[in-house]
């Protein structure tokens, strides 16, 4: 019999319908506006930056269509693998819209080519990522142009029942700071649920005349 690893698990539950009744996937893309910036695009790609399961993989997935690809990008072996697996197992929806690439996001994306991509998100993960630096590079060379959007949803930073331990979460204003420092734009907030924070950034891009 397997017994399954804890990240095994962790992936599992990363999926559990519990978690859409504090982190709705499509609440959050329609805050974000995605529907709408989609149908107004002949094409439209998404980056999903530690994309885990596919928790929000396949709702924009659903939502682009064959207008794009959804880049989702993990670097957990067994989190690709169960993404692999969750989109096999939509019988009915063949999702070849998604490309899926294991990467160390602290190192670089190689597979994504440059501008290539009109809203970058990445979910729960900044405070995990040890060179942000290179990371916030990254997401600036992918995306498409200063209409791109970059949105970072995280947890604040507050004792609670679930999530990382609060020492190593990064609260709002300390994610704002490190972001505008890199040159992105906090644009607007969105409602990302009652345990975390939701900003939409863009992307000014220097214009030579």
């Amino acid at each position: 019999m397997h017994h399954l690893t804890d990240e095994e698990e962790f992936g599992k539950r990363l999926m559990e319908e519990e978690r859409r009744s504090w982190q709705n996937p499509e609440k959050i893309l329609s805050e974000i506006g995605l529907e709408d910036r989609v149908r107004k695009r002949h094409t439209f790609n998404v980056a999903d930056l530690g994309c885990g399961p596919g928790f929000f993989t396949i709702p924009i997935s659903r939502l682009i269509g064959n207008r794009g690809v959804v880049y989702a990008v993990d670097w957990s072996e067994v989190m690709i693998r169960q993404l692999r697996n969750n989109l096999a197992n939509l019988a009915k929806e063949t999702m070849k819209n998604v490309v899926i690439t294991l990467a160390d996001l602290s190192v670089g994306i190689p597979s994504i080519p440059k501008g290539n991509v009109d809203l970058v998100l990445f979910a729960n993960i900044f405070h995990d990522i040890t060179d942000k630096g290179v990371f916030l590079n990254e997401v600036k060379r992918i995306s498409r142009s200063e209409d791109s959007l970059i949105v970072d949803i995280d947890w604040q930073k507050r004792n609670m029942a679930i999530g990382p331990p609060v020492e190593m979460r990064l609260g709002e204003r300390e994610a704002k700071e490190i972001l505008e420092n890199s040159g992105l734009t906090v644009v607007r907030k969105i409602d990302a649920g009652p345990y975390h924070y939701g900003l939409v950034l863009g992307n000014k891009k220097e214009t030579k005349s």
